[in-house]
């Protein structure tokens, strides 16, 4: 990942911010700009520094006015609109350092009380001291994309007499918050928010990036009480066309770091930008951990440009989180190209009795398929989707689904199909793969080019076939363990080739 706008004077840390929109305007603080500030600052930056504070901006038509009405006081909390600091021709990179003054000495601070953020045309600064007292703000800029050394700009002394005390926050080793000044050419369509903190009152959150042409995006979730395993579970991501989306589940309450990367889609050389850093603040009912994420997703969770570039459009669920309250779902979509599909089910927790393989049945009907899938417990599943063409003989993951079951009904398997179940192939009943015992069962198939399709139980039961071209037939399941659906497709042969496996429940007073 490229690590270049990384803070060079100190690492950066969150900040617990409250949006200006929504604070009360309070008294104006005063602003200390005396000689001795200005010794203290020539104790940190070189005569040639100093002097480029009269230079680095217009050398890169850029001005510098900056008047003591913009720093204000608003409930604890100082912000520095530098909007009269802007780059004209060329952006600029801030950076800034606060330090605290007593009557000992002057210590240098965590930048963590404070929100950077940056555009072209435009810088802020929000700040909140957490002790009540004077501090000292360094300003210091450099020419975008270089890395020139920081040069010093202005400073300011803030007198703080209400502080308003704030939990830990996160670190973001990065130059500042919100979209970054190069995510446009890197492929982000302009985004006028996401520049302060963003207040999540549930636990869970979407993160929408419009894109110019096709990327692949990378994303990371940083809160004090994540580990690595754990915050990959909290994060999917779906990558399409025109936009990216970053699905953000937050099991603790307090700040994250969300982090997003980005590189051109198609480039395998090109590596990965950053373009963007969001503050996020989870203040209450935050996700429980058996309720996160599947683990190990893949980058391309619903459909989106890889389901696209293999032929498969038109699905009935364009986000990847399916939500089921029944416990069974169909998705559907077109299959263009005619590929050989393959559904992976998958649950975190051990699952008894059938595999789950059996719980995601395919049907073919022309172009489309219907992909069903009955779960048989609640919880969180990863439904995987792969295919491949006649040619090839590699599955490739399409892209994956997260099942969300609060459902406590527990629902039996499809039956077993073999390879013999082509394409075309639609069972219209029975859909269970297990059957009661003693019992009769209405059998309704379609199998294209079958001359012959027979029911082997206790006894062979022939289906006969309708106008519709459905093969047809009650069987009775008696005392059998299994029930095997076979056809033939030759009229004068007595081949037959096993379709379906039905599984038969044992009698109660059966030992």
């Amino acid at each position: 990942m490229d690590k270049t706008n990384q803070r060079p004077l100190a690492k950066r840390q969150l900040s617990d911010i409250s949006r200006a929109s929504t604070s009360r305007p309070g008294k104006k603080t005063v602003v200390k700009e005396e000689d001795q500030t200005k010794k203290k600052v020539q104790s940190n930056a070189t005569k040639h520094d100093t002097k480029n504070d009269k230079t680095i901006l217009n050398q890169y038509g850029s001005r510098r006015k900056l008047q003591k009405e913009l720093l204000f006081s608003m409930q604890n909390l100082y912000r520095v609109d530098l909007y009269a600091i802007s780059a004209g021709e060329e952006p600029v990179d801030f950076t800034y350092e606060i330090s605290q003054q007593d009557s000992v000495e002057q210590k240098e601070l965590s930048t963590s009380m404070g929100i950077l953020t940056i555009t072209q045309n435009s810088m802020k600064l929000q700040i909140m001291p957490p002790t009540s007292g004077t501090f000292e703000i360094m300003l210091f800029a450099r020419p975008a994309y270089t890395s020139e050394k920081y040069s010093w700009v202005c400073s300011f002394l803030v007198e703080c007499n209400e502080p308003k005390t704030s939990e830990n926050r996160p670190e973001n080793p990065y130059l500042y918050w919100g979209i970054t000044q190069g995510a446009e050419d890197l492929g982000i369509k302009p985004s006028m928010y996401y520049s302060e903190a963003i207040l999540l009152n549930n636990g869970s959150y979407e993160l929408v990036l419009q894109t110019s042409r096709p990327l692949m995006m990378l994303c990371e979730i940083n809160h004090k009480d994540l580990d690595e395993t754990l915050a990959k579970r909290c994060l999917a991501t779906q990558i399409e066309g025109d936009k990216l989306t970053c699905s953000v589940l937050c099991p603790y309450i307090g700040f994250y770091n969300l982090s997003v990367f980005v590189k051109d889609y198609d480039s395998d050389w090109n590596r990965f930008h950053n373009v963007g850093n969001f503050l996020l603040h989870c203040t209450g009912n935050p996700i429980n951990l058996d309720q996160l994420f599947p683990p190990d997703l893949s980058y391309f969770c619903g459909p989106g440009i890889r389901t696209d570039k293999a032929g498969l459009i038109k699905f009935s669920h364009t986000a990847p989180i399916v939500n089921t309250q029944q416990g069974k779902c169909n998705i559907t979509f077109q299959n263009q190209e005619d590929l050989d599909l393959l559904a992976i089910l998958n649950h975190n927790k051990e699952q008894s009795g059938h595999s789950l393989s059996q719980h995601v049945f395919f049907t073919y009907n022309g172009t489309k398929v219907t992909l069903s899938v009955a779960l048989p417990l609640p919880g969180i599943y990863k439904l995987s989707l792969y295919g491949k063409n006649s040619s090839s003989q590699e599955l490739n993951l399409l892209c994956d689904f997260i099942l969300q079951n609060s459902s406590e009904t527990s629902w039996p398997p499809f039956p077993y199909t073999f390879t013999s179940w082509k394409k075309g192939s639609v069972l219209f009943e029975p859909h269970s793969g297990v059957l009661k015992p003693l019992c009769w069962v209405p059998f309704r198939v379609r199998v294209p080019g079958a001359h012959r399709v027979i029911v082997l139980g206790e006894q062979h039961v022939e289906l006969q076939i309708n106008e519709s071209h459905i093969w047809e037939g009650e069987v009775f399941t008696g005392n059998m363990k299994q029930i095997k659906l076979a056809a033939s497709q030759e009229e004068i042969s007595d081949q037959m080739d096993i379709l379906i496996c039905f599984d038969v429940l044992k009698q109660q007073n059966e030992i």
